[in-house]
């Protein structure tokens, strides 16, 4: 599996961060619209392509939600959506991902695309997928803590908001690719039993 594919599912947050970032209150509901917008676009090719992936339909969810309190609310909560909504999606989307490790693991839709089917139900799969899974739900409980603490913080974002998350993503990417390269789900077509 190539753990830059799971990246392209990530788009959508990062976009989120960025624009919330940058423009403040007044434009957070529609910072959280173009995130909407944007995991939409990603779970419609999804669906037409090789399947949904739950990265993509919890991004539709949490940010039409974002979206919605966004655009209706007041200046308040739009600050308090501009200072912890970021620390928020991570929070719920590690959680999402904590959950799928102990289902079926969320990286399993990106890995199979390297495996030959008959191995997608074998336990071998489904272990190096848990773990991966699991990493990267510690990868994004580590960012939102990282948003959130810079939003009681007020201050230093760029090192809490910009500069940890994106070591820690790059840590997990390697981490990822040597888990899967270790155990045969990596570039080959197979799968170590």
């Amino acid at each position: 599996m190539k753990a830059s594919t799971l990246l392209l599912g990530l788009i959508p947050w990062v976009l989120f961060s960025m624009i919330a970032d940058r423009v403040g209150t007044g434009a957070v509901g529609f910072a959280a619209l173009a995130a909407c917008l944007g995991s939409l676009v990603l779970a419609v090719r999804g669906a037409v392509g090789d399947g949904l992936k739950l990265i993509d339909a919890a991004g539709v969810v949490t940010f039409g939600a974002l979206a919605a309190v966004g655009l209706t609310s007041g200046h308040h909560v739009q600050q308090w959506l501009v200072d912890y909504g970021r620390g928020g999606a991570a929070l719920l989307l590690a959680a999402v991902m904590l959950v799928s490790a102990f289902t079926v693991p969320f990286t399993e839709q990106y890995a199979r695309a390297g495996i030959d089917r008959r191995y997608w139900g074998s336990p071998a799969f489904r272990a190096v997928n848990r773990r991966i899974s699991l990493l990267w739900a510690g990868v994004l409980f580590v960012m939102a803590l990282c948003h959130l603490l810079a939003g009681a913080l007020g201050s230093g974002t760029l090192l809490l908001n910009w500069v940890v998350p994106v070591l820690v993503v790059l840590a997990g990417l390697k981490r990822t690719e040597a888990i899967a390269n270790a155990n045969g789900v990596g570039h080959r077509a197979e799968v170590r039993s």
